[in-house]
């Protein structure tokens, strides 16, 4: 089964495969680079002339541990930046001015695979949720978000294996400029993996690319074995 976000059917990898070929065959460039993790059947893909952002500091800045592999903490990850001087700081920072993604893929211990809630699946990265920004605002180390807005909240119960959430929403970063997010998370039926998918830039520049947005959110894209 092949799943997006919305829960809209993709053209089948055989198909996509094809499709490269004929591209390499004509000599043409490829208009995107595809970003795959072929174990785990999770794919997107992003224009070619984003570039990938450095892993150790893309590990970093999600607080894995550098003294072990993200394999070996059961994770798996990937940065794309639009700018070009790519930093994981445009995914976490005050500002990114231009899209910066990420997608990852993480193993979830026993111990956690309860905790899973659709409104968890909101919080992932930002406060979301009622419940969540309702804990965030208690709490002083969250003081450097303000100017929240929900833009889209999404159920996707595509079935066979998976469901998830997914939101668009805006958030100011330490006084900066207004960020927009536009995330998708899901789960497998035993929340034993957790497949996460994150684009974020500055409000103007979402409105201004929004149909290579659209292009790239609308890609994501996991397999259910």
């Amino acid at each position: 089964m092949a799943l997006r976000a919305g829960g809209a059917r993709i053209s089948t990898w055989w198909g996509l495969a094809v499709v490269a070929v004929l591209l390499a065959g004509c000599g043409a460039a490829p208009e995107y680079t595809y970003v795959t993790n072929s174990s785990a059947q999770t794919y997107v893909k992003v224009p070619r002339t984003w570039q990938p952002i450095d892993n150790k500091a893309l590990e970093g800045a999600f607080g894995l541990d550098p003294a072990f592999s993200a394999a070996d903490q059961g994770f798996w990850i990937a940065g794309y930046d639009a700018d070009a001087a790519p930093s994981a700081a445009h995914l976490l920072g005050i500002d990114a001015a231009v899209p910066a993604v990420l997608v990852a893929v993480k193993d979830n211990p026993a111990s956690t695979q309860g905790q899973f809630s659709l409104d968890k699946m909101r919080d992932l990265f930002f406060p979301v949720s009622p419940m969540g920004r309702q804990q965030a605002a208690a709490d002083p180390t969250s003081s450097a978000l303000s100017d929240f807005s929900l833009f889209t909240d999404d159920v996707l119960t595509p079935g066979k294996g998976v469901h998830g959430v997914h939101v668009v929403y805006r958030y100011s970063f330490a006084g900066g400029p207004p960020q927009m997010l536009d995330q998708t998370v899901y789960v497998n039926d035993d929340a034993s993996k957790l497949y996460m998918f994150l684009v974020r830039c500055s409000t103007e520049c979402y409105m201004q690319r929004q149909k290579e947005i659209s292009t790239v959110v609308s890609s994501f894209t996991v397999r259910e074995k």
